[in-house]
C-alpha cells in the first residue's frame, strides 16, 4: 500500500458536511411517478364530473317523460 501513499492528500482536512436541513431533490423517477399520478387523479376527477352531469341530465329527462 506504500505505492499508493504518495496519491493520499497530507494536512488537508475536508470540512464536515452539515446535515442538510432542507429536502433533498426528488429524482427524476419520483417527479415521473408523481406527475403520471397527478394527471391520473385530473382524469378521474374528470371522469367522475361528467357521469354526475350525465346522471343529472338523465334524471331531468326522466322527470319530463314522466
Amino acid at each position: 500500500m506504500r505505492l499508493l501513499g504518495r496519491f493520499k492528500r497530507r494536512g488537508t482536512r475536508h470540512a464536515v458536511k452539515p446535515a442538510r436541513t432542507g429536502r433533498r431533490v426528488p429524482t427524476f423517477r419520483e417527479m415521473h411517478a408523481r406527475m403520471r399520478t397527478e394527471r391520473a387523479e385530473a382524469d378521474l376527477m374528470a371522469t367522475e364530473a361528467r357521469i354526475h352531469q350525465e346522471a343529472e341530465r338523465y334524471r331531468r329527462s326522466m322527470r319530463r317523460a314522466g
